[in-house]
């Protein structure tokens, strides 16, 4: 699916429609993020990668035995990992410490 409301918010959507949960890498989100000279701290970083939209960025599962199999880049786009699906309906985000927290859909939402 593409991530045009921001991850935090579609990625909710996609584990709804699949009855599943999430737990992201935050600092996967450091290397999947774009290098923006505007943007010049960490935190803007992070929360734009987890809230920006219009991105258009995709966002898609693959079964863990089958991972192995995507490469790290197709047709000059490069393809990083950010995380996992889990049991469970719970979307969450590790920290750089460890520790996890919940993330709350703060993207667009056209019907707010």
């Amino acid at each position: 699916m593409d991530l045009s409301d921001g991850l935090s918010t579609d990625l909710p959507r996609l584990c709804a429609a699949s009855k599943a949960g999430a737990l992201v890498d935050e600092s996967k989100l450091a290397i999947a993020s774009v290098q923006n000279a505007a943007v010049p701290t960490w935190n803007r970083k992070l929360t734009l990668a987890l809230n920006g939209g219009d991105d258009y960025e995709l966002l898609f599962t693959v079964a863990p035995n089958k991972a192995r199999k995507i490469p790290s880049a197709y047709r000059g786009v490069k393809l990083t990992a950010i995380g996992e699906i889990t049991k469970g309906h719970e979307i969450k985000l590790r920290k750089s410490n460890g520790k996890t927290a919940t993330l709350r859909p703060a993207g667009w939402d056209p019907f707010a």
